[in-house]
C-alpha cells in the first residue's frame, strides 16, 4: 500500500537504514507507545502510515511529508542540555546530527521533511530550560543559540549551508512509571472521538493494538520494496481502522440505527412507544436465544426489501444489524 507517490517513496528508500540506534528495553517500550498515541493523533489525515524502528526511532509517511521522531528519555529530572544532543559518538555523528541527516539528504527533493527529537525531559540551551514549551522549533530559539546550533551542525558535517527549519525539540509529559495506564485512557478516548461509542473490550483492545506495533517494530530485516516496508513494519490508516472496528459493539449500532428507522417511519407516539419497548426486549434476549440469531439474515434480507408492505403486516419491527 503505496501511502506516498512513487517520487517520494524513491526519496524515502534511499535515506540510511536503522538511524535508531542501541537503546534498553525500557526505551523501546515507551518509543512503542508514544508512536501508538501518535497514530491517533494524526487520525484525521486522509491517509498515512507510521513507520516503527526502521530509518528512525518513529516514522510518519503522509501524501507529500516525511516526520521522524527519535525517543531519548531521561530517569532522572535534570534537563537534556544542548551539550548532550551535539556530542558525537565514535562514528562521528551526535544525536542532533543524525536527525539533521534525514533532512539534509531530502532537502533538494519535492517534499517537506520534518525531524524531531523527544524526551521526557526539558531542553536546556545554556542556562536556559524551555520549561514552558512543549514544542520548540528550533528555528524560533534566540540568535545566539541559533548560531550555536548552526556551528555544531556546520562543523560535522563540513559545509556552511545548514538549514534548521522544521527540526524540533518535543517534550512529552508521558508517565514513565505506568505508561500503559495512560495510553490505555488515551486509546479509549481516541476511540469514543473516532466511533462515536466507547470500546465493547477496551482491555482487549490495548493489547491487539500494542502486540501489533510490538510485532511490527521487531522485525529486523532489510525491506528491499517500500510495500514491504509498510506492510512489515508501519501501521497504516486502514489497519487502524480494521482493529478499531472489531470493538465496536453491535448492540450500540444496531439500537441506534433500528431507533432511527421508527422514528423516520411510524408517526403516533403510541406506535413508537411500543416499537421501542420491543426493540429493548429483543435485544435483551438476542444474544441468549440462539433462534433470534439464525433469524439475522432473513430479517437483512427483509430490510433489503424496502419493507414496502404496510406496518400491519410486519411480523417484526426489529432488525438485528
Amino acid at each position: 500500500m503505496e501511502v506516498m507517490c512513487l517520487d517520494k517513496i524513491e526519496t524515502y528508500m534511499e535515506l540510511p537504514y536503522e538511524m535508531s540506534g542501541s537503546r534498553s528495553k525500557n526505551r523501546f517500550r515507551l518509543e512503542m507507545l508514544w508512536g501508538v498515541c501518535k497514530i491517533f493523533e494524526i487520525y484525521n489525515e486522509p491517509d498515512f502510515a507510521v513507520i516503527f524502528d526502521y530509518k528512525c526511532d518513529i516514522e510518519i509517511h503522509l501524501q507529500d511529508s516525511l516526520e521522524f521522531y527519535q525517543l531519548k528519555t531521561h530517569k532522572v529530572q535534570s534537563p537534556y542540555s544542548f551539550s548532550s544532543i551535539s556530542k558525537k559518538d565514535k562514528k562521528g555523528r551526535s544525536v542532533l546530527g543524525k536527525l539533521y541527516m534525514l533532512k539534509h539528504l531530502t532537502k533538494d527533493k519535492d517534499i517537506t521533511v520534518k525531524v524531531a527529537l523527544v524526551s521526557n525531559a526539558y531542553f536546556k540551551m545554556d542556562e536556559k530550560v524551555y520549561s514552558n514549551i512543549e514544542t520548540l522549533k528550533m528555528e524560533h530559539i534566540d540568535e545566539a543559540s541559533l548560531i550555536k546550533i548552526k556551528k555544531a551542525l556546520q562543523d560535522e558535517f563540513e559545509s556552511q549551508d545548514i538549514d534548521i527549519t522544521n527540526i524540533h525539540y518535543i517534550y512529552t509529559p508521558m508517565n514513565l512509571l505506568e505508561p500503559e495506564n495512560e495510553v490505555k485512557g488515551k486509546i479509549t478516548g481516541y476511540f469514543e472521538k473516532i466511533k462515536n461509542c466507547e470500546p465493547e473490550k477496551p482491555n482487549a483492545l490495548y493489547r491487539l493494538i500494542v502486540e501489533t506495533v510490538n510485532e511490527k517494530a521487531c522485525y529486523e530485516l532489510t525491506l528491499d520494496t517500500y510495500d514491504d516496508i509498510v506492510r512489515k513494519k508501519g501501521i497504516t490508516k486502514n489497519e487502524l481502522d480494521r482493529m478499531l472496528d472489531k470493538y465496536v459493539a453491535k448492540i450500540d449500532s444496531a439500537v441506534e440505527k433500528t431507533e432511527s428507522y421508527i422514528l423516520e417511519n411510524y408517526q403516533t407516539l403510541k406506535e413508537r412507544r411500543k416499537l421501542k419497548s420491543a426493540l429493548r426486549t429483543v435485544f435483551s434476549d438476542s444474544f441468549s436465544s440462539q433462534l433470534l440469531r439464525n433469524k439475522e439474515l432473513e430479517i437483512a434480507a427483509y430490510l433489503n426489501r424496502g419493507c414496502s408492505e404496510s406496518s400491519k403486516h410486519c411480523n417484526t419491527s426489529v432488525f438485528l444489524i
